[in-house]
Protein backbone atom coordinates (compact mmCIF):
# COMPACT_ATOMS: atom_id res chain seq x y z
CA UNK A 1 0.00 0.00 0.00
CA UNK A 2 1.11 3.43 -1.28
CA UNK A 3 2.05 5.84 1.68
CA UNK A 4 -0.50 8.89 1.53
CA UNK A 5 0.98 12.06 0.12
CA UNK A 6 -0.55 15.59 0.97
CA UNK A 7 0.89 17.49 -2.21
CA UNK A 8 0.79 21.70 -1.85
CA UNK A 9 0.96 23.66 -5.07
CA UNK A 10 3.45 27.05 -5.06
CA UNK A 11 3.70 29.16 -8.28
CA UNK A 12 6.64 31.37 -6.98
CA UNK A 13 7.49 34.92 -7.35
CA UNK A 14 10.05 37.23 -6.59
CA UNK A 15 8.59 39.13 -3.57
CA UNK A 16 5.46 36.25 -2.76
CA UNK A 17 4.57 32.30 -3.17
CA UNK A 18 1.05 31.90 -4.08
CA UNK A 19 0.43 28.02 -1.93
CA UNK A 20 -2.52 25.86 -2.51
CA UNK A 21 -3.60 22.59 -1.22
CA UNK A 22 -6.33 20.36 -1.87
CA UNK A 23 -10.09 22.08 -0.76
CA UNK A 24 -8.67 25.26 0.02
CA UNK A 25 -8.24 29.15 -1.52
CA UNK A 26 -4.73 29.70 -2.08
CA UNK A 27 -2.90 31.49 0.24
CA UNK A 28 -0.02 34.47 -0.43
CA UNK A 29 3.31 34.21 1.90
CA UNK A 30 6.25 37.02 1.36
CA UNK A 31 9.13 35.15 -0.64
CA UNK A 32 11.43 35.10 2.38
CA UNK A 33 12.76 33.04 5.73
CA UNK A 34 10.01 33.98 7.66
CA UNK A 35 7.19 33.76 4.95
CA UNK A 36 8.40 29.96 4.20
CA UNK A 37 8.27 29.24 7.62
CA UNK A 38 4.77 30.28 7.93
CA UNK A 39 3.92 28.27 4.44
CA UNK A 40 5.08 25.48 6.25
CA UNK A 41 3.35 25.97 9.39
CA UNK A 42 -0.20 26.53 7.96
CA UNK A 43 0.53 23.29 5.60
CA UNK A 44 0.85 20.93 8.08
CA UNK A 45 -1.82 22.24 10.30
CA UNK A 46 -3.99 21.23 7.26
CA UNK A 47 -2.18 18.00 6.63
CA UNK A 48 -2.85 17.06 9.73
CA UNK A 49 0.26 14.70 10.26
CA UNK A 50 -0.02 13.29 6.65
CA UNK A 51 3.51 13.33 4.63
CA UNK A 52 3.70 16.82 2.96
CA UNK A 53 5.34 17.51 -0.69
CA UNK A 54 5.63 21.13 -1.73
CA UNK A 55 5.14 21.16 -5.50
CA UNK A 56 6.61 24.33 -7.89
CA UNK A 57 8.19 24.91 -11.20
CA UNK A 58 12.02 25.41 -11.98
CA UNK A 59 11.80 29.07 -12.19
CA UNK A 60 15.33 29.81 -11.80
CA UNK A 61 16.85 31.49 -8.72
CA UNK A 62 13.58 32.17 -7.31
CA UNK A 63 12.34 28.33 -7.53
CA UNK A 64 15.69 27.14 -6.22
CA UNK A 65 15.81 29.46 -3.02
CA UNK A 66 12.54 28.45 -2.51
CA UNK A 67 13.01 24.65 -2.86
CA UNK A 68 16.46 24.93 -1.08
CA UNK A 69 14.84 26.71 1.96
CA UNK A 70 12.10 23.94 2.24
CA UNK A 71 14.81 21.19 2.31
CA UNK A 72 17.27 22.65 4.24
CA UNK A 73 15.55 24.40 6.84
CA UNK A 74 12.47 22.46 7.25
CA UNK A 75 13.04 18.97 6.01
CA UNK A 76 10.39 18.59 3.85
CA UNK A 77 9.92 16.53 0.32
CA UNK A 78 10.31 19.43 -2.52
CA UNK A 79 9.34 18.72 -6.50
CA UNK A 80 10.87 20.80 -9.46
CA UNK A 81 8.88 20.77 -12.21
CA UNK A 82 9.63 21.36 -15.95
CA UNK A 83 7.24 24.41 -16.92
CA UNK A 84 6.58 22.84 -19.67
CA UNK A 85 4.78 20.32 -18.28
CA UNK A 86 2.86 22.68 -16.65
CA UNK A 87 1.94 24.89 -19.60
CA UNK A 88 0.81 21.34 -21.23
CA UNK A 89 -1.28 20.09 -18.50
CA UNK A 90 -3.06 23.71 -18.13
CA UNK A 91 -3.26 23.30 -22.20
CA UNK A 92 -5.43 19.94 -21.36
CA UNK A 93 -7.80 21.29 -19.17
CA UNK A 94 -8.52 24.33 -21.73
CA UNK A 95 -7.63 26.83 -18.82
CA UNK A 96 -8.15 30.20 -20.25
CA UNK A 97 -6.83 32.07 -17.48
CA UNK A 98 -3.39 32.58 -16.11
CA UNK A 99 -2.57 34.43 -12.52
CA UNK A 100 -1.08 33.14 -9.54
CA UNK A 101 -3.58 31.86 -8.17
CA UNK A 102 -4.59 30.06 -11.03
CA UNK A 103 -1.71 28.48 -11.73
CA UNK A 104 -0.90 27.41 -8.54
CA UNK A 105 -3.80 25.10 -8.57
CA UNK A 106 -2.63 24.15 -11.89
CA UNK A 107 0.81 22.80 -10.45
CA UNK A 108 -1.23 21.16 -7.41
CA UNK A 109 -3.15 19.24 -10.00
CA UNK A 110 -0.67 18.17 -11.78
CA UNK A 111 1.53 16.94 -8.81
CA UNK A 112 -1.73 14.93 -7.88
CA UNK A 113 -2.14 13.21 -10.92
CA UNK A 114 1.54 12.87 -12.17
CA UNK A 115 3.25 12.20 -8.67
CA UNK A 116 6.56 13.85 -9.47
CA UNK A 117 9.79 12.53 -8.20
CA UNK A 118 11.51 13.52 -5.08
CA UNK A 119 14.14 16.88 -5.72
CA UNK A 120 17.39 16.86 -3.84
CA UNK A 121 19.56 20.06 -4.40
CA UNK A 122 23.08 19.65 -5.74
CA UNK A 123 26.23 19.69 -3.31
CA UNK A 124 27.88 22.71 -2.74
CA UNK A 125 31.04 22.23 -4.63
CA UNK A 126 29.03 21.54 -7.74
CA UNK A 127 26.55 24.22 -7.50
CA UNK A 128 29.76 26.89 -7.08
CA UNK A 129 31.25 24.94 -10.01
CA UNK A 130 27.98 26.20 -12.04
CA UNK A 131 28.03 29.26 -11.26
CA UNK A 132 31.52 29.79 -11.85
CA UNK A 133 31.41 28.09 -14.99
CA UNK A 134 28.29 30.15 -16.07
CA UNK A 135 29.63 33.51 -15.35
CA UNK A 136 33.52 32.36 -17.24
CA UNK A 137 30.81 31.91 -20.09
CA UNK A 138 29.09 35.10 -19.60
CA UNK A 139 32.99 36.94 -19.55
CA UNK A 140 33.48 35.70 -22.75
CA UNK A 141 30.87 36.57 -24.71
CA UNK A 142 31.31 40.47 -23.30
CA UNK A 143 34.74 40.16 -24.28
CA UNK A 144 33.48 38.74 -27.93
CA UNK A 145 31.10 42.03 -28.04
CA UNK A 146 33.59 44.23 -26.86
CA UNK A 147 35.99 42.57 -29.28
CA UNK A 148 33.49 43.22 -32.04
CA UNK A 149 33.26 46.61 -30.99
CA UNK A 150 36.62 47.48 -31.62
CA UNK A 151 36.91 46.14 -35.08
CA UNK A 152 33.66 48.71 -35.54
CA UNK A 153 35.30 51.54 -34.34
CA UNK A 154 38.61 51.45 -36.31
CA UNK A 155 36.50 52.52 -39.02
CA UNK A 156 35.32 55.01 -37.17
CA UNK A 157 37.18 59.08 -37.62
CA UNK A 158 38.68 61.87 -34.77
CA UNK A 159 37.81 58.57 -31.90
CA UNK A 160 38.98 60.67 -28.79
CA UNK A 161 41.60 59.24 -26.59
CA UNK A 162 39.60 58.81 -23.83
CA UNK A 163 37.39 56.16 -25.04
CA UNK A 164 40.10 54.26 -26.57
CA UNK A 165 41.87 54.09 -23.09
CA UNK A 166 38.59 53.62 -21.48
CA UNK A 167 37.83 50.70 -23.86
CA UNK A 168 41.03 48.98 -23.35
CA UNK A 169 40.37 49.27 -19.10
CA UNK A 170 37.08 47.37 -19.85
CA UNK A 171 38.86 44.61 -21.56
CA UNK A 172 41.87 44.40 -19.24
CA UNK A 173 39.70 44.26 -16.37
CA UNK A 174 37.39 41.79 -18.31
CA UNK A 175 40.22 39.31 -18.66
CA UNK A 176 41.67 39.81 -14.97
CA UNK A 177 38.12 38.87 -14.03
CA UNK A 178 38.19 36.45 -16.17
CA UNK A 179 41.62 34.95 -15.27
CA UNK A 180 40.45 34.56 -11.17
CA UNK A 181 37.52 32.86 -11.82
CA UNK A 182 39.19 30.08 -14.21
CA UNK A 183 41.57 29.57 -11.06
CA UNK A 184 38.67 29.20 -8.85
CA UNK A 185 37.10 26.97 -11.06
CA UNK A 186 40.68 25.05 -11.10
CA UNK A 187 40.73 25.17 -7.77
CA UNK A 188 36.89 23.67 -6.93
CA UNK A 189 37.47 20.66 -9.73
CA UNK A 190 41.16 20.12 -7.56
CA UNK A 191 40.05 20.18 -3.89
CA UNK A 192 36.50 18.19 -4.16
CA UNK A 193 37.26 14.78 -4.57
CA UNK A 194 34.37 13.89 -5.95
CA UNK A 195 34.67 16.46 -9.05
CA UNK A 196 37.85 15.62 -9.37
CA UNK A 197 37.55 11.75 -9.83
CA UNK A 198 34.25 13.03 -12.48
CA UNK A 199 36.70 15.01 -14.67
CA UNK A 200 39.36 12.84 -15.13
CA UNK A 201 36.68 9.83 -16.26
CA UNK A 202 35.21 12.82 -18.77
CA UNK A 203 38.43 13.28 -19.83
CA UNK A 204 39.46 9.95 -20.33
CA UNK A 205 37.05 9.72 -23.42
CA UNK A 206 39.03 10.32 -26.56
CA UNK A 207 37.50 14.04 -27.69
CA UNK A 208 36.66 15.24 -24.25
CA UNK A 209 38.89 17.87 -23.03
CA UNK A 210 39.48 18.95 -19.93
CA UNK A 211 37.66 22.31 -20.47
CA UNK A 212 34.49 20.54 -22.04
CA UNK A 213 34.48 17.94 -19.02
CA UNK A 214 34.35 20.79 -16.18
CA UNK A 215 31.62 22.18 -18.73
CA UNK A 216 29.23 18.87 -19.29
CA UNK A 217 29.26 18.62 -15.08
CA UNK A 218 28.53 22.18 -14.63
CA UNK A 219 25.52 22.32 -17.17
CA UNK A 220 24.83 18.74 -16.65
CA UNK A 221 24.90 18.22 -12.49
CA UNK A 222 24.11 15.46 -10.98
CA UNK A 223 21.18 14.38 -14.13
CA UNK A 224 24.44 13.11 -15.86
CA UNK A 225 23.99 9.96 -13.52
CA UNK A 226 20.50 10.49 -11.70
CA UNK A 227 18.54 10.24 -14.79
CA UNK A 228 17.75 7.00 -17.21
CA UNK A 229 18.54 7.10 -20.42
CA UNK A 230 16.09 8.05 -22.13
CA UNK A 231 15.55 11.22 -19.32
CA UNK A 232 18.85 12.05 -19.75
CA UNK A 233 18.64 12.24 -23.63
CA UNK A 234 15.40 14.17 -23.27
CA UNK A 235 16.61 16.48 -20.82
CA UNK A 236 20.09 17.09 -23.20
CA UNK A 237 17.72 18.17 -26.05
CA UNK A 238 18.70 15.27 -28.00
CA UNK A 239 15.87 12.78 -28.01
CA UNK A 240 13.94 12.56 -31.27
CA UNK A 241 10.73 14.29 -32.33
CA UNK A 242 8.94 12.97 -35.80
CA UNK A 243 6.13 14.28 -37.18
CA UNK A 244 3.92 11.74 -38.91
CA UNK A 245 0.28 11.49 -38.95
CA UNK A 246 -0.98 9.06 -41.77
CA UNK A 247 0.03 9.18 -45.57
CA UNK A 248 -0.40 13.09 -45.87
CA UNK A 249 1.95 14.12 -43.27
CA UNK A 250 5.57 12.51 -43.06
CA UNK A 251 8.10 15.03 -41.52
CA UNK A 252 12.01 14.46 -41.49
CA UNK A 253 12.84 13.45 -37.66
CA UNK A 254 14.49 16.30 -35.90
CA UNK A 255 15.92 16.38 -32.28
CA UNK A 256 13.62 17.74 -30.09
CA UNK A 257 15.95 20.67 -28.29
CA UNK A 258 13.49 21.38 -25.78
CA UNK A 259 16.42 20.55 -22.77
CA UNK A 260 19.50 22.57 -21.44
CA UNK A 261 20.38 24.35 -24.83
CA UNK A 262 24.18 24.72 -22.75
CA UNK A 263 24.79 20.79 -22.25
CA UNK A 264 23.68 20.48 -26.05
CA UNK A 265 26.35 23.24 -27.00
CA UNK A 266 29.60 21.89 -24.86
CA UNK A 267 28.60 18.39 -26.37
CA UNK A 268 29.14 18.97 -29.72
CA UNK A 269 32.78 20.06 -30.16
CA UNK A 270 33.64 16.68 -28.01
CA UNK A 271 31.27 14.85 -30.70
CA UNK A 272 33.24 16.38 -33.73
CA UNK A 273 36.28 15.44 -32.56
CA UNK A 274 35.59 11.96 -30.94
CA UNK A 275 33.79 11.37 -34.75
CA UNK A 276 37.65 11.05 -35.93
CA UNK A 277 39.72 10.45 -33.16
CA UNK A 278 37.42 8.28 -30.76
CA UNK A 279 38.22 4.39 -31.85
CA UNK A 280 34.22 3.38 -30.90
CA UNK A 281 32.68 6.51 -31.97
CA UNK A 282 34.74 7.17 -35.57
CA UNK A 283 33.51 3.74 -36.18
CA UNK A 284 29.78 4.54 -35.56
CA UNK A 285 29.95 7.82 -36.92
CA UNK A 286 31.37 6.37 -40.77
CA UNK A 287 28.44 4.05 -40.56
CA UNK A 288 25.94 6.26 -40.53
CA UNK A 289 27.74 8.29 -42.79
CA UNK A 290 27.47 5.18 -45.16
CA UNK A 291 23.48 4.51 -44.80
CA UNK A 292 23.28 7.93 -46.55
CA UNK A 293 22.84 10.05 -43.35
CA UNK A 294 23.68 13.78 -43.30
CA UNK A 295 27.09 15.10 -41.56
CA UNK A 296 24.81 16.62 -39.18
CA UNK A 297 22.61 14.28 -38.40
CA UNK A 298 25.35 11.80 -37.69
CA UNK A 299 27.15 14.29 -35.49
CA UNK A 300 24.01 14.43 -33.24
CA UNK A 301 23.63 10.94 -32.68
CA UNK A 302 27.52 10.79 -31.62
CA UNK A 303 26.75 13.74 -29.55
CA UNK A 304 23.93 11.12 -27.67
CA UNK A 305 26.27 8.23 -27.87
CA UNK A 306 29.16 10.60 -26.02
CA UNK A 307 26.10 11.20 -23.56
CA UNK A 308 25.07 7.91 -22.74
CA UNK A 309 28.89 6.56 -22.57
CA UNK A 310 29.69 9.52 -19.48
CA UNK A 311 26.80 8.43 -17.99
CA UNK A 312 27.54 4.69 -17.72
CA UNK A 313 31.07 5.50 -16.32
CA UNK A 314 30.40 8.24 -14.08
CA UNK A 315 27.50 5.70 -12.49
CA UNK A 316 30.50 2.84 -12.50
CA UNK A 317 33.43 5.32 -11.48
CA UNK A 318 35.26 3.72 -14.44
CA UNK A 319 37.51 4.91 -16.69
CA UNK A 320 36.84 5.11 -20.99
CA UNK A 321 37.40 1.66 -22.05
CA UNK A 322 38.32 1.11 -26.09
CA UNK A 323 36.71 -2.36 -25.52
CA UNK A 324 33.32 -1.14 -24.70
CA UNK A 325 31.02 -1.47 -26.85
CA UNK A 326 28.00 0.94 -28.36
CA UNK A 327 25.57 -1.70 -27.07
CA UNK A 328 26.27 -3.16 -23.73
Amino acid sequence: MSKQVFYVGIDVGSKELVATVEGRRPRCFKHSQAGIKAMVEWAEKIAAGTALQFCMEATGVYGYSAASRLYREHGCSVSIINPAQIAAYAKAQLRRTKTDFVDAQVILSFAASQKPPLWKPESKALRQLYLLVTEADRIRQEQNQWSNREHARKYQEDLPDIIKKSRKAVQRTLQRQLEKIEKAITDICNQDNEIKQQVQILCSIPGISNHSAVHILAYGKSALYKLNRRALTAHAGLAPAQKQSGTSINGKSRIAKQGDRRLRKVLFMPALVAAYHNPILKSFYQKLLERGKPKMVAIVAVMKKILLMLRAMLIKKTMFNPEYTLDS
